[in-house]
């Protein structure tokens, strides 16, 4: 028998559902919370959910809607510049993952004793980790901390129904992603595997479709993909995507619709049992293992094709003369790295 452990994380509650985000009232007088920095970006501050939403608050609120994409070092400092001088004692982050880390980051440089509400708008299920990614000069860089985990989290579809329908779907493969790289980090952990399982069937099933159901079993596929974030280190295709995000404006969800179909087909050959295993949890039959995990692989590769999001590194202005800048910010053999970025252009 194999010695697993499994961590938990600080989340003290998660609500979900369709207006969940109602009971906030009731938590904040359960708080005593007296102002509020609301964090988020342009786009989703500009919606009917968060016109909504913050126009029925029942304490005042200071908003930094600046957050911007791999959320840049000097936003973050001026978000926390807004928590000091307007001296809120509560954060609320309405927006993906870079809005999300931001919040986190704040609190991490400024008062991690001050509560985390999380909303998410996307996919990238970044409310559910102790990991909070940022950019300085163009470098991905970030903090692991178990107390930057947000404290309270919010699965609302009526907050994920504005979101464009290309940024929900490629959020999607970015869940996607993670519940893959679960399930290839940790193979001897069964809860690790049964919510990665869990969450790559409500992917498959509900990621194409766009109404508040659909949309709400994603928010809860992505919630599974990262169940274990803390026990299951996120390997290639996240490392890969976290270079090329920060140093070609990538977005997060794209990096993995680049990155995991030529990572995964390189898994299925490396361990062929382990994906063919979780293949026929799925419901594939091919016969022969090396079949069953190469025919996964390539599902997902027609999957992401289907959805409109087949990306390559060419599209994002990176030719093979930024192969040798990517391989040196990776682990690993970099023969080996460039023959798997090569499959990538």
């Amino acid at each position: 028998m194999v010695f697993v452990i499994y961590n938990y994380l600080p989340l003290e509650r998660v609500y979900h559902g369709i207006d969940c985000t109602k009971d906030m009232h009731g938590l904040l007088g359960d708080l005593k919370s007296t102002r509020a920095l609301i964090i988020t970006n342009k786009s989703v501050s500009s919606g009917s959910f968060y016109r909504e939403l913050t126009g029925k608050l029942p304490i005042p609120f200071t908003e930094f809607k600046e957050i911007t994409q791999h959320s840049p070092m000097e936003e973050i400092e001026h978000a926390t510049e807004s928590l000091r001088n307007h001296k809120c004692d509560i954060v609320i982050s309405i927006g993906g993952g870079s809005v999300i880390d931001a919040a986190k980051v704040v609190r991490y440089y400024y008062d991690l004793s001050i509560k985390h509400i999380a909303i998410p708008t996307t996919l990238s299920a970044a409310e559910f980790s102790h990991i909070a990614g940022y950019t300085i000069g163009g470098e991905k860089t970030g903090i692991r901390d178990r107390r930057i985990t947000p404290t309270y989290v919010f699965l609302d579809p009526r907050a994920v129904l504005e979101t464009p329908q290309q940024l929900w779907r490629s959020t999607g493969i970015r869940a996607l992603d993670h519940a893959i790289e679960t399930i290839y980090s940790n193979p001897n952990s069964e809860v690790a595997r049964a919510f990665a399982v869990s969450a790559l069937k409500k992917l498959f099933n509900n990621l194409r479709f766009d109404n508040l159901e659909s949309r709400y079993e994603c928010l809860i596929a992505a919630w599974f993909s990262y169940f274990e974030v803390y026990d299951s280190p996120m390997g290639l295709s996240h490392n890969i995507g976290k270079v090329i995000g920060a140093k070609f404006d990538v977005p997060h969800g794209v990096t993995s619709c680049i990155t995991l179909p030529q990572v995964l087909m390189m898994y299925a050959n490396e361990n062929p049992g382990l994906i063919c295993s979780v293949s026929r949890e799925l419901g594939f039959t091919e016969t022969t293992v090396k079949e069953c995990a190469e025919g996964f692989a390539r599902y997902v590769e027609n999957f992401i094709d289907s959805l409109g999001l087949a990306k390559r590194l060419t599209d994002f202005g990176i030719t093979e003369t930024d192969l040798d800048y990517i391989v040196g910010k990776l682990k690993g053999d970099p023969d080996k790295l460039r023959k798997l970025l090569s499959g990538m252009f």
